[in-house]
Formats: C-alpha cells, structure tokens, sequence
C-alpha cells in the first residue's frame, strides 16, 4: 500500500470550559474538530482525528475533500481603542 502526505488547514483557538481554557482545533476543510489541554495535545488530537476520519470515508467509498494547498497563517492582532465602547456583544 502507497503512503501520502496530506495537508490539511488547522486552525487552533483557545476556548472557555467549565474547568477553564481548552484548545479546540478545527480542521475546516473537512467539517471536523478535536481539543486537548495545549495547544500541541489538540493538533496531535485533530491530526488522529483526520486520519481516523479519511481512512472512514475511503472505507464507505466517499469522497474526500481535497488537501489544502499552500501556506496559510492565521494572527490575531490587539488593539486599544479611547473611545467608549458601550452595548458590544462582548459585554
């Protein structure tokens, strides 16, 4: 059996949780996410959880999307604002 590479976009964010921060890592080309504790649990996890979820479908003769292509970076960037900020669905 021939072994490929594939890639597929993960995107991490950190998340609340009844016990506090989780991170749920989200794999959007595929509709499927994990979490773990780190940063490095949670990508560990969706990449089982890719795998687990490619060799399914191949098994049910489903189509797979197709890999990502290229590089992808995903920032956040804080700003400070003086103004008053009042009714904002964060508050």
């Amino acid at each position: 059996m021939e072994t490929k590479a594939l890639n597929y976009r993960v995107i991490v964010e950190k998340e609340r949780s009844k016990k506090g921060f989780v991170y749920v890592a989200y794999a959007p080309t595929l509709g499927i996410s994990d979490f773990g504790k780190t940063v490095e649990q949670a990508v560990n996890n969706i990449g089982k959880a890719i795998k687990l979820y490619i060799e399914t479908m191949v098994e049910l003769k489903k189509p797979v999307s197709r890999p990502d292509e290229g590089e992808y970076f995903v920032t956040t960037r804080k700003i400070e604002i003086d103004l008053p900020i009042k009714n904002m669905a964060f508050d």
